[in-house]
This record gives structure tokens, C-alpha cells and sequence, in this order.
């Protein structure tokens, strides 16, 4: 028993001397592997073949890699189409305008009319997203009409007030039975407010003419204006009427006048001065150039419609004349001086080639003055061009406020209606007044109103061509005159531009054509191409 007890220890202390031996057995073989591993990772590393040399390596090129590199490329190619195209439609501005004109943007002056829209507004296009986009309506005009379209939803980008939508007749066609003075067709857009429904017809967006020497159709369009003068009118509180008279011979094409008033939240009618009362509500009467005198009954007619006491609002007269002789139409002549304003039958003329145009003295660049202010947010209008103008002067009357409102230079002159050709030499050279107003203030019911006579001596200034460009200021100078006539308040005015579409801007003569069809397009470029091609081809066979 002694025995056994002497030998425990003995057993107890060689176990623990084993399983140390054990344990750093293990722990140097757990850093062996560890050393080993390092050191094929370091051989590894001094090995790798650097990534360009892979890349140019034959495997590479030829290989499964190089066909799933070029697989993943393709895919995100397409991920970013499919993205940029979602962002575009969502975002139309992002899309860079390379259209003649730029008409697939907002101009300045559309993008102020847009940003003025306060209330919820639809643009209802008459036609299929699809029909929109792929240009299908009025196609066999040569129209794009996908700019209605575009413009449309860079206007609802701009303001989230509006909202453009898609109205197909052919599966509502009750839809056109809410616009039946209208007369709405396929093509058009109605702008919807909840004051009341604007119809931009096809013809206000688009205009197509012949040229008379070669027959060939031009295109025009003014998308954006039209848009915008529909937004206006839409959203106006009021939409005062310009009556336009008639009966006497008038010289000047309206057309271009009305459609600056209809952009304008101007409504307009016409009427006979003679045979016809003067419309309802009517705000403004507008007169362009007559040819004969008028009759007492008319003159009273004009003078009651300046006096009315019914209406507490302020109404104008507007005349334009074509160089009207004061002793052939007295009674005109007779009526604008208890105004203050007299006639002069002579023509202005300018002596310094920088105010005129068109290599015609009688072509005259005025200038607008300031007495008057016809628009508080717009007291500048350059380049007003006033072609074959009279002249006219002011005089004081007994409760009339005379106000020039456009002048000539100070180096015009003025001659008789036979003497346009005649040169400046020897001619006085002063400023002559071109555009006059007059003003009475009544009171009406208790109301102070005013009553406005205003005289232009140029009836082309407000000629198609002239009236409705951006070149020159009489559009915007016209549409602030009306306003300042009727008292009424508005938004800057919109010009309906038209911008040619078609417009041939490469001239080549057949030969130049010759060569650069044939030359070029046949022999020169696929020459290129079949050399370029065995080039790639030799040296990839070297690979």
C-alpha cells in the first residue's frame, strides 16, 4: 500500500510533463503553418502578373472574362439608357433643344407667364400620347407636333400648378360638345382653369404659307406663345373686349393687331361704326386707318361711348391713321382736337442712317416716352418701329390731359406726302410726336374713372411682320397701351413670334451637291471605312 501511495505522484507530474509537450507541439506546428502560409503568400504576390498585362494577355481578350466584362458592360449601358430616358421624361429640360430657333424651349418671356400661374391649370392636349410624340397629327404638313408636347410638360416641370393631360376624341367625342363655339379638332389644347376654358387652336400654334415664286410650303410655329397666351387668359380675373370698327374703308389688316390682344386677356369683336351698336361691355374701340370722314351720328356714338356713365370702368379709343389729311376728313379732325390732338398731314423723316431702317428714311426708329407710364413693370421698349408716320401736336383743352407717347429723333425732319424722296438738306431738324393720348377724368357713380383718346400716325406699326417680332418693341408697346386705355392690369406681354421651321439654311450648287453626295457619301467614307477595317483586322492577328 506504501508502495502505491509513493508512485501516485510520480504518475501525476509525467502526465503534466506530457500534455506541455503536447501543447507546444501545437502551438510550433500552429506557427509553422502560419510561417509557411506567409511565405506563399508573399511567393504569390512577387508572381502576380500585374492587371494591364493580364488584360493584354491572350486569355484575357479571348477568354469567358473578356465576354463577361463586355456582357456587364452592356448591361449598364442599358440600365443608364433605361434610367436617363425614366429622368427625360420625367424632367423634359434635361434634354439638350438643337431645334432651328430653339423652339423646343421657354422663352424669357413664356417662362414669366408660366411662373405666374397661381391656381390649378390643365393643358388637355387633343390627341394620344402617342400621337404626340410620334408626330402623327398634321403629319402631311410637315408640322412637328411633338412640340406640343414637349413645351407642355416643361411648362408643368416649371410650375406644378399645371398639369398636362391626353384627350382622345375618337373614345370621347361628347368631350368637343363643351366647346361648341369653339369648334375644337384634333390638335388643339385646352387650358382649364376653374375661372373658365382657353381654345389655343391649331392655327395659333402652327401656320403654314406658300412662297409665291416656288410654291414650297413654310412652316411656323410659335408653340410657346400660344401656350402662354392661353395660360394668361385662362387664369386672367377679367378679359376685356377691344371692338374693332369697321364701315370705312380701313387700310390696315387687323389680324396680326387682334392676336396681340387675344394673347393680351383682351377679348375682341368687330362691329359697323355706322349700322351696328357698339358691343356690350366693350372697354377699348380700336379704328385702323380709314379711308373716309365719318358721320355725326358716329362721332356722337364715340363721344357717348367716352362719357358713358353706366359703365364705372375705364374705357379708351385707339386710332391708327395712314397719313390723313385733316381737310378731307373734318369731322375726324374736329373731334380729335376737342382732345387736344391735331393732325398734320406731312411724313417724318430721319436724317441719321442709325434711326432708320430698310435704307428708308421714312422707316423711322422712335422713341418711346416717359410722360406716360403705360406699364409699371415695363417702362423701356426699344427699336419702335414706326414706318411712313404723320405728325401730329398737342394743344391745351379745358379739362384734357395731352401726353406725347412716342417721338422722333432730334435729327428728323418733316415733309409733304409728295415729298418723301426729297433729301434732308435745308429741312428743320426737330423732334416730331408720332403717338399722342389724351385723357378726361370723370367720376361715375361715385367712382373717378378715366377717359382716354390715344392717336398713332403709323398704321404700319401695327402690321403683320412688324407687330408680332421680337426685333422691334411695338407688340409689347401695344399691348401695355391697351391696358393703360382700359385701366386694367396684366402680366408682361406675350408676342406671338412665329419661327420658320423649314427654313432652307444649306444653299450648294450641283456641283458642290455632286460632290458631296457622290464624293463623299459614295467613295471617300466607305473607302475609309474597307482600310480601317483590314488594319483592325491585321493587327488583331497578331494577338
Amino acid at each position: 500500500m506504501k508502495e502505491e501511495k509513493q508512485n501516485k505522484p510520480v504518475e501525476l507530474k509525467k502526465s503534466v510533463y506530457v500534455k506541455d509537450k503536447e501543447k507546444q507541439t501545437v502551438e510550433q506546428a500552429k506557427e509553422n503553418k502560419r510561417r509557411t502560409a506567409k511565405e506563399e503568400k508573399k511567393e504569390q504576390k512577387k508572381n502576380r502578373v500585374p492587371l494591364r498585362q493580364q488584360m493584354r494577355s491572350q486569355r484575357f481578350r479571348h477568354g469567358t472574362v473578356a465576354s463577361a466584362i463586355t456582357a456587364l458592360g452592356l448591361v449598364v449601358l442599358v440600365l443608364i439608357n433605361v434610367l436617363m430616358s425614366s429622368l427625360s421624361s420625367r424632367y423634359p429640360s434635361m434634354n439638350i433643344d438643337l431645334s432651328t430657333g430653339s423652339v423646343n424651349s421657354l422663352s424669357t418671356s413664356v417662362k414669366k407667364v408660366v411662373d405666374g400661374v397661381q391656381q390649378d391649370t390643365k393643358l388637355i392636349i387633343l390627341g394620344t400620347e402617342e400621337q404626340v410624340k410620334n408626330n402623327e397629327i398634321l403629319s402631311s404638313y410637315n408640322i412637328k407636333y411633338s412640340q406640343v408636347g414637349v413645351i407642355a410638360g416643361k411648362m408643368a416641370e416649371r410650375n406644378h400648378k399645371i398639369s398636362v393631360t391626353y384627350k382622345d376624341l375618337d373614345k370621347d367625342p361628347t368631350f368637343v360638345n363643351q366647346f361648341t363655339s369653339e369648334q375644337i379638332t384634333s390638335g388643339d389644347v385646352v387650358v382649364q382653369t376653374a375661372k373658365r376654358s382657353y381654345v389655343v387652336k391649331l392655327t395659333d400654334m402652327f401656320d403654314i404659307q406658300s412662297d409665291s415664286t416656288s410654291g414650297a410650303q413654310q412652316v411656323y410655329t410659335q408653340v410657346g406663345d400660344a401656350l402662354a397666351a392661353g395660360l394668361s387668359n385662362a387664369g386672367a380675373e377679367t378679359l376685356p373686349i377691344v371692338a374693332f370698327a369697321t364701315g370705312h374703308e380701313e387700310q390696315l389688316d387687323t389680324t396680326a393687331v387682334k392676336k396681340v390682344c387675344t394673347s393680351n386677356n383682351f377679348q375682341t369683336k368687330e362691329f359697323n361704326l355706322l349700322t351696328d351698336k357698339i358691343p356690350d361691355s366693350a372697354r377699348l374701340i380700336f379704328i385702323g386707318a380709314p379711308k373716309t370722314d365719318y358721320t355725326d351720328a358716329e362721332i356722337e356714338k364715340l363721344d357717348a361711348f367716352l362719357s358713358s356713365s353706366s359703365s364705372t370702368s375705364d374705357r379708351g379709343l385707339l386710332l391708327t391713321t395712314n397719313v390723313i389729311d385733316p381737310t378731307q376728313m373734318p369731322k375726324l379732325a374736329s373731334f380729335l382736337k376737342e382732345w387736344g390732338i391735331t393732325l398734320q398731314h406731312r411724313v417724318v423723316m430721319e436724317s441719321d442712317d442709325s434711326k432708320y431702317v430698310m435704307e428708308q428714311p421714312s422707316y423711322l426708329l422712335a422713341e418711346a416716352q416717359t410722360g406716360v407710364t403705360l406699364n409699371k413693370a415695363n417702362t423701356t421698349y426699344n427699336d419702335l418701329l414706326m414706318p411712313i408716320s404723320q405728325s401730329m401736336t398737342l394743344s391745351e383743352v379745358s379739362g384734357v390731359t395731352t401726353s406725347a407717347l412716342v417721338k422722333s429723333g432730334s435729327t428728323s425732319y418733316s415733309v409733304g406726302t409728295s415729298d418723301t424722296s426729297a433729301s434732308a438738306s435745308g429741312k428743320t431738324q426737330e423732334a416730331s410726336v408720332l403717338a399722342a393720348a389724351a385723357q378726361k377724368n370723370l367720376t361715375v357713380k361715385g367712382k373717378k374713372v378715366n377717359a382716354n383718346v390715344a392717336v398713332c400716325g403709323s398704321s404700319a406699326f401695327f402690321a403683320d411682320g412688324i407687330i408680332n417680332t421680337n426685333t422691334y418693341s411695338n407688340g409689347n408697346w401695344c399691348a401695355d397701351l391697351a391696358r393703360y386705355l382700359t385701366g386694367t392690369n396684366g402680366t408682361g406681354a406675350v408676342t406671338v413670334t412665329p419661327v420658320q421651321t423649314n427654313a432652307m439654311d444649306i444653299k450648294l450648287s450641283s456641283a458642290s451637291s455632286l460632290l458631296l453626295g457622290f464624293g463623299v457619301f459614295t467613295v471617300i467614307i466607305p473607302v475609309c471605312l474597307f482600310v480601317a477595317g483590314i488594319v483592325v483586322y491585321r493587327k488583331r492577328r497578331k494577338l
